[in-house]
């Protein structure tokens, strides 16, 4: 009798899945029309060669490929769980860079990688709710990883018309095909250096503020859409 959870595990069968997985997005990408919402904000720090951390929900991941340039370097952190490792080996599809870890569970390893990436010049990319939540809730570690490089913060979120929340966690967004979706992109964050206990926790709360904000902007954009 076959073993398929030993056969899924394989690395082979992690290739075809992720392989699956990319093209499954370049079709959604692909077949949608997208609107892009204050991508200003962006353009002007390619535009600089300033690196910086990109900072979206975990349960709006799916599409974030989309958001980057192919030209430009970034280093998305990745956890090493078993679902983290599949995400990692899909975004390499997009010639997108992982580090893997957690920032929030004393990772200091990974928040060591992530500060080593910013001060290279390669932009990062955060999930602060990730990798198990509490879902839209900003961990702090994304704030001190702001304040030690000096590097700003640039929140990001998306939504389409046509999804699916799966029962995950994180209520993880499920992007139909021939579909209508929008980016939307918040002024970037900068933190101060030296930020005490007090201040981290009031920078945590805002930066939480302005993720669900763009996220339900994105939401109201899309439904309002023919």
């Amino acid at each position: 009798m076959l073993n398929y959870k030993k056969i899924f595990r394989t690395k082979f069968a992690y290739s075809v899945i992720c392989w699956i997985g990319a093209q499954y997005i370049k079709l959604v990408a692909q077949t949608t029309k997208w609107s892009f919402i204050n991508k200003k904000y962006i353009k002007n720090l390619w535009k600089k060669n300033e690196p910086f951390i990109l900072c979206f929900w975990h349960g709006r991941l799916l599409m974030m490929p989309l958001s980057w340039k192919n030209e430009k370097k970034i280093n998305v952190l990745i956890s090493a769980h078993s679902d983290g490792q599949l995400l990692s080996r899909t975004v390499k599809h997009f010639n997108i860079e992982t580090i893997t870890g957690s920032s929030s569970k004393g990772g200091s390893e990974a928040i060591r990688n992530i500060i080593k990436s910013l001060k290279s010049g390669i932009s990062v990319g955060m999930t602060p709710d990730g990798p198990r939540g509490p879902r839209m809730k900003v961990n702090s570690a994304i704030i001190k990883i702001a304040s030690l490089t000096g590097y700003k913060i640039l929140p990001l979120s998306y939504s389409v018309k046509r999804k699916k929340f799966l029962n995950s966690w994180d209520r993880f967004l499920l992007a139909y095909p021939f579909n209508k979706g929008c980016f939307i992109w918040g002024k970037p964050i900068k933190i101060k250096k030296k930020i005490n206990i007090n201040e981290d926790l009031i920078l945590s709360k805002n930066l939480e503020k302005i993720l669900i904000k763009l996220t339900e902007d994105a939401d109201k954009f899309v439904k309002k859409k023919n």
